[in-house]
C-alpha cells in the first residue's frame, strides 16, 4: 500500500499530475486471484488495463500469461520478460501486419473473432511456415451485470451455429490447431455470485458448441470481469468464497476434466495498485454556495475510457495529500474540474469535501487501471502525467508516454512544461 511519505517524495521528484504505482501490492492482487479460480486454472493479465513494462515484468514474474491486443502491446509483452508462448492475440479486426508481427515474434495462439479471420491466419501461417493455435471466441448471449457487457458489442466472435461450422473449418487446414474456445461476458461483474453464474454459462456455450461440433476441448478460456472500484474508495468483493462452487459448478459443465481452464484480468491485478496526484491551482466560490476546484489534472490524465462511457463519469473521489488548506471548514459540495478548454472536463460533481486551497495536493485512489492510457492524454498537447513505480520501499524509476509509447525518465517539477 502507498504511504503518504512514497506520494509527497514522487511529487518532489516529478511534479503533478501523475501516477504512482506500488508493485507489492500487484504481487498480493495476482495471489488473491489465483486463490479464487480452481486448481491448475491459467490467468491471464490483460495488458489494456496498464501496459506499464515494471507492471507487466512483475505480473508475469508471479506466473502470470499476457493478453495482448496490438502490436504495442505484443512489444510491451515479450519486453517485459513474457514468452511469445505465454501470449494471447485478442481483439476483432486483426490485420494482416498484426499478425504478421505477432508470428515473427514468435507468438501463435490467438482467439480467433471470425471466418474471415481464421483464413486470413491459415494464409499467415502458410507464409511463415508455422502453426497457429486457436481459440474460437464466442459470441455471448447472456447479458450478465456488469459494468460493460460484452454482448452488447456484437462485432466480437462467433455465434453458435457459426462456431461449429468454423470448427469443421480449422480441422481441414494444415496450418491452424484449433485447442478451445474464448468468452467473455463483460467487466465489473458485481458479486461472487454473478461471476459464477457467468462462468458457468460460459462453460456450457463451450461445451455445447463442442459437442455439436464433434471436437475435444483442451482450452476452455472462460475471461474475467473481476471487479474493483474505480477512482473511488473501497476493495474489490472478497473473492475466497468463488473458489468452491466455482470449481464444483465447471467440473459438472459438460467440459472434459483434462480442459485447461483460463481465466482474464486487467484491473483486478492492478488497480489498487496505482493513484493519481493532482495539484489544486484554482479555487473559486460560487454564488450557490458551491465550490469549483481547479486541478492540473483532468480528462487529459484520467478519462477513464474502459466501461465507464467516452469520457470520465465525474464522480471521482479526491482525499487530500497535503492541505486541505482551511482547517475547521465544513465539508462543501465541491466540483472539482481539470485544466483543459472544454465544460467537460469534470472530474467530480457535487462531492462533498473540506474545501482546499491553491497548491493542495488531492490523490485519487483505485486508478492503478485504465490510467493514463485510456485517458486523452493527445487533448491540448499537453504532456502526460509522470508514472512512478515503488517495489515496497524502493523507487524503481518513473515512465512517461510520448509518442504514444512510454519512455523511462520524465520532466522534472521545475522544468518548464508547455500549457
Amino acid at each position: 500500500m502507498l504511504t503518504s511519505d512514497q506520494l509527497e517524495d514522487a511529487v518532489l521528484r516529478h511534479g503533478t499530475p501523475l501516477y504512482v504505482y506500488d508493485l507489492q501490492e500487484v504481487r498480493e492482487r495476482v495471489k488473491e486471484l489465483r486463490n479464487a479460480i480452481p486448481e491448475k486454472s491459467r490467468l491471464l493479465y490483460s495488458l489494456k488495463a496498464n501496459p506499464l513494462p515494471e507492471l507487466v515484468r512483475t505480473i508475469a514474474a508471479e506466473g502470470c500469461w499476457a493478453e495482448v491486443s496490438s502490436v504495442g502491446e505484443i512489444d510491451v509483452a515479450l519486453e517485459s520478460g513474457v514468452p511469445p508462448e505465454r501470449v494471447l492475440c485478442t481483439g476483432p479486426g486483426k490485420t494482416e501486419a498484426e499478425i504478421r508481427h505477432a508470428l515473427t515474434r514468435g507468438i501463435v495462439r490467438f482467439s480467433c473473432e471470425s471466418s474471415v479471420e481464421m483464413a486470413r491466419l491459415d494464409r499467415l501461417a502458410e507464409s511463415a511456415g508455422r502453426t497457429v493455435e486457436l481459440l474460437l471466441r464466442l459470441q455471448p448471449t447472456m447479458r450478465p451485470p456488469a459494468g460493460l457487457s460484452m454482448a452488447d458489442g456484437r462485432q466480437f466472435g462467433f455465434e453458435e451455429t457459426e462456431a461449429v461450422q468454423a470448427c469443421k473449418t480449422a480441422r481441414g487446414s494444415a496450418h491452424l490447431r484449433l485447442r478451445g474456445f474464448h468468452v467473455y461476458l463483460g467487466s465489473q461483474v458485481p458479486d461472487v455470485t454473478a461471476l459464477l453464474e457467468g462462468f458457468t454459462f460460459a462453460s456450457a456455450v463451450i461445451a455445447r458448441v463442442a459437442t455439436e461440433a464433434g471436437v475435444d476441448v483442451e482450452v476452455a478460456d472462460l475471461g474475467g470481469g473481476f471487479p474493483w472500484p474505480y477512482a473511488a474508495e473501497g476493495e474489490g468483493v472478497p473473492l475466497a468464497d468463488l473458489v468452491s462452487p466455482l470449481s464444483s459448478a465447471l467440473s459438472g459443465g459438460g467440459l472434459s476434466g483434462t480442459a485447461e481452464l483460463w481465466f482474464e484480468s486487467g484491473r483486478r491485478l492492478c488497480a489498487s495498485a496505482g493513484a493519481l496526484v493532482t495539484t489544486v491551482v484554482d479555487v473559486k466560490p460560487r454564488a450557490d454556495g458551491r465550490c469549483v476546484v481547479v486541478t492540473d489534472a483532468g480528462i487529459n490524465a484520467l478519462g477513464g475510457m474502459s466501461g465507464l462511457g467516452r469520457t470520465l463519469r465525474p464522480r471521482a473521489a479526491f482525499r487530500p495529500l497535503t492541505g486541505p488548506g482551511h482547517d475547521g471548514v465544513a465539508a462543501t459540495p465541491v466540483d472539482v474540474v481539470g485544466p483543459s478548454c472544454t465544460p467537460l472536463d469534470r472530474l467530480t460533481v457535487g462531492t462533498e469535501m473540506e474545501m482546499p486551497a491553491v497548491g493542495d495536493q488531492l490523490v485519487v485512489p483505485n486508478v492503478g487501471a485504465y490510467g493514463p492510457t485510456a485517458s486523452l492524454t493527445a487533448f491540448l498537447s499537453r504532456p502526460a502525467p509522470a508514472e512512478v513505480v515503488y517495489d515496497g520501499d524502493s523507487y524503481r524509476g518513473a515512465w512517461q508516454i510520448r509518442g504514444g509509447h512510454r519512455a523511462l525518465g520524465t520532466a522534472g517539477p521545475t522544468e518548464d512544461r508547455p500549457c
